[in-house]
């Protein structure tokens, strides 16, 4: 038997052709308006149907946008007040219909079939309605992400198995994504002891405090024994036109990797390998082994590299994954101290080891002590790192795990504020998105092509949300909702400076430095 269809209050009526999918809603006059992100109910033949209000829009029939006289206007609008209950002003709404209620209740989305008809009541859903749809904060592997924006009471969480198919949280400077990240992190770390990796660009992630040394803070390095040829090529920004350069260092590092393996080369701090590639490199100038000038060009990039990047080359770096991401922790490589060069080969290189390694031990059904658990890996700055047109490695692994990740356990969040400048492949491979605050036009259209879920309407309200707020679409959630994310409190930087107060500190300073001065001049005198 199905259940009633009522809500807490009703809003309105149905008006105009409806669908399946989606309704217009004349709300009444007597009531204070829905937001948008409200949910509501509606009867059909085939049952309660549950819908989210994506618009309101409010008018007048006799003040249209065709009126250009101001005395008009002034003088209808006084008449209008005098008699209020004359008013030919409206209040009208779009619904998206998202689910059957019974089936929702069980946990079940199932999409109607029947519209309703003109002329059907519409119901506000009521807070133990929402609660039965969206409260699965109790149940085995859901995270609370927030509140719904309307309803503070409801709260509001993700699947985390089914953010394994990968998120993408975008949004404006300022409007909430490092503190999104925050809560998303600190939620799987303590309430799952799961394994998250933060690449940090701008080192906004390595002072949270999550207690019982939950929060493993990297350097920005990488042990050269584990590094992929590619990643040396990056670092030496050798340019894929200067092909001898790029033979004469593959001699040299295949030479080196083939004394290694047999123990005739041993690598230290004093003599890296990149030591021994500049090594084995001038010994192959001069047996005439290489090229010459591709030779003294790859020399002089070697040399390069030693100067530059002796300190993400890093030998003391163990060898064992699991002794640099430890699992059961929030893992923070802080990059705010390198290049784009390093940054890149950096994230490319523990990309690369984090997915071949969940291979492995996926292909071989091992699990336990010493081995990767599954694992979230979230790149800052995707714009950077996974850009549309430029080359980068990353970009090269982010897609190898946006494609093939979820099946060995590698779940990919990327971060940006330039949703356009981000690569499209990788971008409309997340399965879901948390999108706060978006401003510009192109980066909203080209995030609706990246996104089945997100509709025209439910794209328009990006501009007017507020820092914090945020619409969720995707397989991790069971509806679509604007929510309130929660503050991370546990993160204390990532904000805007208060230049103001460190202005004022160092005036203060100055002023106290002369007073010093000028009673030490006075004693003297």
């Amino acid at each position: 038997m199905m259940s009633p269809c009522k809500g807490e209050r009703e809003l309105g009526w149905i008006v105009g052709e409806s669908t399946p999918r989606s309704s217009q809603v004349l709300f009444k006059g007597d009531h204070e308006v829905p937001q948008a992100g409200t949910y509501v109910v509606a009867e059909t033949p085939a049952g309660c149907v549950f819908g989210m209000i994506e618009t309101v829009t409010a008018g007048n029939r006799l003040l249209s946008e065709d009126v250009t006289s101001p005395d008009s206007v002034d003088a209808l609008v006084r008449t209008l007040n005098e008699n209020p209950l004359v008013s030919p002003s409206y209040v009208r709404g779009s619904i998206r219909w998202l689910s059957y209620q019974d089936h929702l209740v069980k946990g079940l989305v199932v999409l109607p079939k029947v519209p309703p008809r003109p002329g059907t009541i519409v119901y506000s859903a009521s807070t133990d309605l929402l609660k039965s749809v969206f409260g699965s904060n109790e149940s085995r592997g859901w995270i609370e992400l927030g509140s719904l924006i309307n309803n503070e009471e409801v709260r509001y969480s993700i699947n985390v198995n089914r953010l394994m198919r990968h998120l993408a949280i975008l949004a404006v400077t300022g409007g909430g994504k490092s503190n999104t990240v925050c809560v998303l992190a600190r939620e799987v770390v303590q309430r799952l002891r799961g394994t998250v990796v933060i690449f940090d660009m701008h080192g906004e992630y390595s002072n949270i405090e999550l207690g019982g040394q939950l929060v493993n803070v990297l350097k920005p390095a990488m042990n050269p024994v584990n590094m992929a040829f590619e990643e040396l090529m990056e670092l030496a920004k050798v340019p894929e036109s200067a092909v001898r350069q790029e033979r004469a260092i593959r001699q040299a590092w295949a030479l080196v990797h083939e004394g290694y393996s047999e123990g005739r080369i041993k690598f230290t701090a004093d003599h890296t390998l990149v030591d021994a590639l500049i090594d084995t490199l001038e010994k192959l100038i001069e047996k005439g082994a290489v090229d010459e000038e591709g030779g003294r060009g790859a020399l002089n990039r070697l040399m390069d590299v030693k100067e530059k990047y002796a300190d993400i080359l890093d030998h003391g770096v163990p060898l064992d994954l699991t002794k640099v991401v430890v699992p059961g922790r929030l893992n923070v490589f802080d990059l705010s101290g390198v290049d784009e060069e390093a940054a890149d080969a950096i994230v490319s290189h523990y990309l690369r080891r984090i997915l071949s390694e969940r291979k492995k031990l996926k292909r071989r059904e091992e699990s336990g002590a010493g081995r990767l658990p599954p694992i979230i890996v979230v790149i800052e700055e995707a714009h950077i790192l996974i850009p549309a047109r430029d080359h980068k490695l990353t970009k090269y692994w982010a897609s190898r795990v946006a494609r093939e990740g979820r099946k060995f356990g590698v779940g990919l969040v990327i971060v940006s504020q330039r949703p356009r400048n981000v690569d499209p492949d990788v971008l409309s491979q997340t399965n879901n998105k948390i999108i706060l605050r978006i401003v510009e036009p192109q980066d909203i259209r080209y995030v609706q092509e990246a996104s089945e879920e997100l509709s025209e309407d439910l794209a328009a309200l990006l501009p007017s949300l507020n820092p914090g707020e945020a619409v969720v679409i995707g397989s991790m959630v069971k509806l679509p909702a604007i929510v309130k994310v929660d503050i991370c409190k546990e993160k204390s930087r990532g904000g805007d400076i208060d230049v103001i107060s460190e202005w004022e500190a160092l005036a203060k300073g100055e002023a106290r430095r002369a007073e010093e001065v000028e009673r030490s001049l006075e004693e003297l005198l």
